[in-house]
């Protein structure tokens, strides 16, 4: 979370300077997903060694809904409908993401698959240029990738995925998240957590509205 007076927070700033700022032109969170919440044990329990199918479901249709009604916000803020489809690859599970897996073919979307430097761990939360390496396909046209990701908590995956994608000649980049994560123990935190504790979740509601 970003100080008072602050337009971004230290792990934002942290990649902007790191990066050159070459990022992703949008991060779209479909929600919050503070740690007590029914949204957050979906996010962990879709993936693993014992999958949840009614987490898996709930996802799925949250992200499914929110492209329906949100994907012309993604062509609006960065001038082009997506061409591509691509997770963050994981850190600690190698093989096909659980989201990728999740998703499949539902987007008609060719997908774009990424190698990982094994040099940065799961545990990493830093801004790293040459953590992945996306396998960019030709195309006579510009690439304008979408990026899925379950869980945003600094950023630096999608962040480091983004730069490498753009680096790599993709044109634009956009990032959608199904949970931007949130530790309500943090107290910077707490004013968060009080302002979203009563409305109800509005899947029409897009972060594009805010700016």
């Amino acid at each position: 979370m970003r100080g008072e007076g602050y337009p971004l927070c230290f792990r934002c700033q942290s990649h902007l300077s790191r990066s050159a700022g070459i990022l992703a032109d949008l991060v779209l969170p479909i929600s919050y997903s503070p740690r007590t919440w029914q949204h957050h044990h979906n996010l962990r329990a879709y993936k693993g060694t014992a999958r949840s199918e009614q987490a898996r479901r709930s996802l799925l249709a949250v992200l499914l809904l929110f492209l329906r009604d949100h994907l012309a916000c993604v062509a609006a803020r960065t001038g082009a409908p997506p061409t591509h489809v691509i997770t963050v690859p994981s850190t600690r599970r190698p093989g096909i993401h659980p989201l990728t897996d999740l998703v499949g073919s539902r987007l008609h979307l060719p997908w774009i698959d990424s190698a990982v430097n094994p040099r940065y761990g799961a545990d990493d939360h830093d801004f790293h240029a040459d953590w992945f390496a996306p396998a960019i396909p030709s195309s006579p046209s510009p690439i304008h990738a979408l990026i899925l990701e379950d869980t945003w908590t600094t950023g630096a995956r999608v962040q480091s995925l983004a730069h490498a994608l753009k680096v790599a000649g993709v044109a634009t980049v956009a990032a959608i998240v199904l949970g931007r994560h949130v530790d309500p123990t943090y107290t910077p935190a707490k004013r968060l957590m009080e302002a979203i504790a009563d409305p109800v979740f509005d899947p029409a509601r897009c972060a594009t509205e805010n700016g």
